[in-house]
């Protein structure tokens, strides 16, 4: 693995030199500790590697790079990718590589290999995302100035950022000649979005109900539960109106295969407002489940404001989750992000509803345009109106709350 891994570097840096004035690189590091308590019975506090700013476990480590002919209109790019597991992937994974081309005036551009196009990706606070690309094929028109359309059809999706974003089949790394799906089983994405420069964006992306996912149960199955094989919208609205406003809204409708009996529904709004070096946002999520039994629906409220001063920026953020609880302080995730909170649904009448009030105090010292260091303490206070947590490690739910609380350090290195 190790003589692996400095082929790679060995290789980077041999091309690099090569293609000095073609190609480009660049990428960053982010990592930290936290020590974490909670009030659990028999639980020590312990101390974890964990990065905040990329939220993943242990580390991030990126590597991106891009080539671009002369002419413009032939490219490839790659990104090579440590985090969170090695024991899935090894040292390194490739999120993905892939090259494109433009033709007809660069009115169209074909793309192929591992693709991860962040054209129609939302940016929001909360989604953040698109409806995934993969292994395949990616077409893109621009027809007019700020009209971006797109379909693409894949046969295997990248997982998770957890699991290295990397291909999978059957839960191990593939075999490229077994990956086979009949046509009806190929994930197909359908993308659109339009810019007015000053004015608005809106946009969306489609993608089908898949067997791309390749997960260990077969793929004849009726269900679609293995990462993005389920049938999903993702679209938004941007503001582009007024320079120091940021105002987003944003959707997604999962489970479209079945909407009426599992959908899933998430409505993200992100404000921000910048007043010389002051920042302030509200982040709201509405959470709507369409199950045979009525559901409760699940609030975020983030409401968070920063100040800089020179190279330091203290920040204050302060969540309200109604139907939901955060993944720190008994939580098998125990992680720390500023998204670090997960939904619970809940049926109506029925006394199985959590809640958590989160306070998180923060100072960012920039010591340059592309290093920082970040301080911070994070208190969870999970409660539940029904006996919802344990009060000793591995013991029975017989408590209604739960207080966790974690300092940390964070640091990230760009280049």
């Amino acid at each position: 693995m190790k003589k692996s891994f400095f082929a790679w570097v060995l290789f980077i840096f041999m091309f690099s030199s090569v293609y000095t004035q073609e190609i480009k690189f660049d990428g960053y590091l982010n990592s930290g500790l936290g020590v974490v308590y909670s009030n659990v019975e028999d639980t020590n506090i312990f101390v974890k590697a964990f990065g905040a700013d990329s939220e993943q476990n242990g580390f991030r480590f990126r590597l991106n790079g891009s080539f671009t002919n002369e002419a413009k209109n032939v490219g490839v790019k790659f990104r090579f990718q440590s985090q969170s597991r090695s024991d899935v992937s090894g040292y390194l994974s490739i999120p993905y590589a892939y090259g494109w081309f433009s033709f007809l005036n660069n009115m169209f551009t074909l793309t192929g290999g591992i693709v991860d196009d962040g054209t129609w990706a939302t940016a929001d606070w909360w989604i953040a995302d698109d409806v995934g690309e993969g292994l395949g094929l990616l077409l893109k028109a621009t027809p007019v100035k700020g009209l971006d359309l797109g379909a693409g059809a894949y046969v295997t999706s990248q997982q998770s950022g957890g699991n290295n974003n990397i291909l999978n089949l059957g839960g191990k790394l593939p075999n490229f000649a077994d990956i086979t799906p009949n046509i009806w089983n190929v994930k197909y994405v359908f993308s659109g979005s339009y810019t007015m420069p000053d004015m608005f964006r809106i946009g969306a992306s489609f993608r089908t109900k898949n067997k791309a996912g390749w997960e260990v149960t077969p793929v004849d199955t009726n269900a679609y539960n293995a990462r993005q094989e389920s049938s999903q919208i993702i679209g938004e609205f941007r503001f582009l109106g007024l320079k120091d406003l940021t105002a987003i809204a944003a959707f997604s409708l999962d489970k479209l295969e079945d909407f009426s009996d599992s959908g899933n529904i998430i409505i993200s709004e992100t404000f921000g407002y910048k007043i010389n070096n002051l920042d302030i946002g509200l982040n709201a999520v509405q959470f709507l489940y369409n199950r045979t039994d009525s559901m409760d629906p699940g609030l975020l409220f983030n409401l968070w404001g920063s100040y800089t001063i020179n190279k330091v920026v203290p920040r204050l953020d302060l969540v309200y989750f109604l139907g939901g609880r955060s993944t720190l302080g008994g939580s098998e995730a125990n992680t720390w992000h500023r998204k670090g909170f997960a939904n619970v649904a809940g049926k109506k009448d029925i006394d199985d509803d959590y809640s958590v009030f989160s306070v998180r105090p923060s100072v960012k010292f920039n010591l340059d345009g592309k290093t920082f260091i970040e301080i911070g303490d994070v208190i969870n206070i999970d409660m539940a109106n029904f006996d919802g947590y344990n009060d000793t490690a591995g013991g029975p739910k017989n408590t209604d709350s739960r207080f966790s609380n974690v300092f940390y350090v964070d640091v990230k290195w760009s280049f």
